[in-house]
């Protein structure tokens, strides 16, 4: 009597330290966004992914709302790191043209560096569940914080200036809004870089960010001292 095949088993995923595999699964789900797009990503995907068993990723993770926002967590530390080396170490003195060309210029290198990475912050949220959304609001709304305290320095008054006209319109200008309008566009340079890096270079990028500087300095020559 011939016996039935015994089927095969289920290979067992190499044992890791918890932070380890909690790594692994995170980048496993950066993966998938970045192939698939972040509503692909769920425990089961992950898990399949990943070659291991939906309990493995549950011992990290509560839900896929959890293992994205731990990812974002982590890949906006990252980028916060990437970005911080692009900032003078004091403000006092400093050219602004200098320093808002710089930090464009080291965003776009940036995102060339780790395009995964970017390309997982810079997805439009619409699609994205609602605790994502909720953590990406903050983390822009601390950019914008971050991005105005720079832009307000180079815009603050000062006692010397020749002309208080120029100091007047500087005091009404709507810093909040203008800080949207440059991160907006950075934003969008980042999307072109990584969807279309052969037409949209980091120079060509960089060399309008700082076009755009100078503009704004040519209506308000107060800041350039």
């Amino acid at each position: 009597m011939v016996r039935p095949p015994t089927p095969a088993k289920r290979p067992y995923a190499p044992r890791m330290a918890p932070a380890e595999r909690r790594e692994q699964l995170l980048d496993t789900a950066l993966e998938i966004i970045n192939r698939d797009g972040v509503a692909a990503v769920s425990v089961d995907a992950v898990a399949k992914a990943a070659g291991v068993t939906r309990p493995v990723v549950y011992g990290q993770f509560t839900d896929a709302d959890h293992l994205l926002r731990a990812l974002l967590e982590r890949e906006g530390e990252r980028a916060q790191a990437q970005m911080a080396a692009t900032l003078p170490d004091t403000l006092d003195g400093a050219d602004p043209v200098e320093v808002f060309t710089g930090v464009a210029c080291g965003y776009y290198d940036a995102v060339v560096t780790a395009p995964s990475r970017w390309r997982a912050i810079l997805l439009p949220v619409d699609g994205s569940p609602p605790a994502v959304r909720r953590y990406k609001e903050r983390s822009d709304a601390l950019v914008r914080e971050q991005f105005a305290h720079a832009v307000r320095w180079f815009l603050r008054a000062d006692d010397d200036a020749d002309d208080a006209d120029d100091a007047a319109d500087v005091a009404d200008l709507d810093v909040e809004l203008l800080i949207r309008v440059l991160l907006a566009a950075l934003e969008e340079g980042g999307r072109l870089v990584l969807n279309a890096p052969d037409e949209y270079p980091p120079e060509r990028l960089t060399a309008m960010a700082r076009f755009l500087v100078e503009t704004f300095l040519h209506r308000y020559p107060y800041t350039a001292r």
